[in-house]
């Protein structure tokens, strides 16, 4: 799992939940060093170990914990690189999503080695997508979920979500994703300019 991805979920529960709540949820998953590094690679387990634990500790479904981090990737001002990333990849929230499938690849060209769940976007009708994803670890529909509706609130669109189907299958988490734009624009959008902090 690359490091990005560890910091971030350490990041979410540190800044959401506070630095007791995480310090004991490495303890429990049996993980000595309390911070991840960006620049590093760690095995999965180990993630998967940490993600566990806090979800104990916090008495929460990790689906539940991984939407919420997926929300805070994209409104948590610091991360505003990764708003902007997931901005540029459409000028609506309907044709980011038809963008979907690329952003594993566009993330890998900003940070090369980042392994982000590939998602596959089906459409039988404007405005319904199913969104299919795979990754090595639990929750990346959930994941997803969070992201779309921190995006719809910047896109001003009004979104419904679902996580149809999650299951492991040879060692891959595979989610099932219902997104249905119900308003286009429900609100203004709120303003994005890719080269800088908005």
């Amino acid at each position: 799992m690359h490091g990005m991805i560890c910091k971030a979920l350490e990041g979410y529960v540190r800044t959401t939940h506070g630095d007791g709540i995480w310090d004991q949820a490495c303890r429990d998953a049996g993980i000595k060093t309390r911070s991840f590094e960006t620049v590093h690679e760690y095995p999965d387990e180990k993630f998967d170990r940490v993600l566990m634990s806090v979800a104990g500790t916090l008495g929460r479904r990790i689906a539940v914990l991984m939407e919420d981090m997926g929300m805070w990737v994209v409104t948590h001002p610091p991360l505003a690189p990764v708003r902007r990333l997931f901005r540029f990849s459409g000028e609506t929230f309907s044709a980011f999503m038809v963008s979907l499938d690329e952003i594993n690849d566009r993330a890998q060209m900003a940070l090369p080695g980042l392994e982000l769940p590939i998602y596959r976007v089906r459409s039988d009708e404007p405005g319904a997508y199913v969104v299919r994803s795979t990754w090595v670890s639990e929750g990346g529909g959930p994941l997803l979920c969070g992201v779309l509706q921190a995006l719809a609130d910047e896109y001003g669109a009004l979104v419904l979500l679902e996580v149809l189907s999650s299951q492991r299958i040879d060692g891959i988490w595979h989610d099932e994703t219902q997104v249905q734009v119900v308003q286009e624009d429900f609100q203004a959008p709120s303003s994005f300019q890719l080269g800088q902090v908005t």
